[in-house]
């Protein structure tokens, strides 16, 4: 039998309990249920797009839900649809950040689809009038066709090469004029058709999840616990068992000086050995110590 200091004892404790408790934690993945409830994502470039784009109807929604297959598979089917695009896509296993536009023909339904999503946290819809910059851009581009054709018909009508040439270059200018103010038209009238919607969808966690994974830790820590404590039990009894077998054999532990073993040791009188010697009458020595 061997015997282990107090020391020693506490380290193999603690080592134990150390041990059991990673193994639970590692095969639970309880850590990751935690890190979940807080989603850290970068929305900086999508707030970007969203804010900048000169849409005249923006719509924001955000979701708080227990699962993203549903959404995704939402999402997934929109983009499916005629006049629809993705301009910016973020997914993750925690989340999914989408800016999408699409035709407001379909505005109706995609619009009902989305608020029938489970776990809908906000929504905010953005309309901008354009009657006022739709007007002027109308009454500018036809007096600037009309100027045209006064210009042309001047044209037509002069003789001196001097005055046509200044003529045509004021015609060049008016023309470039009328060619801005149709693209300013056509993306306004763009702006106007299409709807442009940021969307972010955030998983939570759901306690279903945090409860399996408590009790996974639990029952692993606890499984791994006993077995240590047993495998230790059964080495302890198999190294006595070896000890004694060897005993038997007449194989014995070799013992350095410093043990002690077999040796007695005691303590010395200080000061010097005194020599005691006995006399008889006639001075004969009898006894000496």
């Amino acid at each position: 039998m061997f015997r282990l200091r107090r020391d020693t004892k506490y380290i193999v404790i603690i080592g134990i309990i150390v041990i059991s408790v990673y193994l639970g934690l590692k095969r639970s993945n309880i850590k990751n249920v935690f890190i979940q409830s807080k989603v850290i994502m970068d929305t900086s470039v999508a707030q970007k797009m969203f804010e900048s784009s000169s849409n005249i109807k923006k719509i924001k929604m955000t979701y708080n839900v227990k699962d993203l297959a549903d959404i995704n598979s939402l999402l997934v089917g929109f983009l499916e649809y005629e006049d629809t695009s993705a301009k910016y896509s973020d997914s993750k296993s925690s989340y999914h950040l989408l800016v999408f536009e699409f035709h407001n023909t379909y505005y109706s339904e995609i619009m009902t689809k989305l608020r029938q999503v489970n776990g809908l946290d906000t929504e905010n819809i953005r309309s901008a009038s354009t009657i006022m910059f739709s007007a002027d851009i109308e009454e500018s581009l036809k007096n600037n066709q009309l100027a045209k054709k006064r210009v042309q018909e001047l044209i037509n009508k002069s003789t001196s090469d001097e005055t046509i040439s200044r003529l045509r270059l004021q015609l060049e200018k008016i023309q470039t004029k009328i060619d801005s103010l149709k693209n300013q038209n056509e993306t306004q009238k763009y702006n106007s058709e299409y709807d442009l919607v940021m969307l972010t969808a955030v998983k939570q966690v759901s306690a279903g999840g945090l409860k399996k994974s408590l009790k996974v830790f639990v029952l692993t820590t606890f499984v791994v616990l006993i077995t240590l404590i047993i495998g230790l039990i059964i080495f302890y009894y198999i190294t006595i068992l070896l000890i004694r077998l060897m005993a038997a054999m007449g194989i014995k532990t070799a013992r350095g000086s410093a043990s002690g073993y077999g040796y007695s040791y005691r303590r010395r009188p200080y000061g010097r050995k005194v020599k005691k010697i006995y006399k008889d009458k006639d001075g004969k020595t009898i006894k000496e110590e």
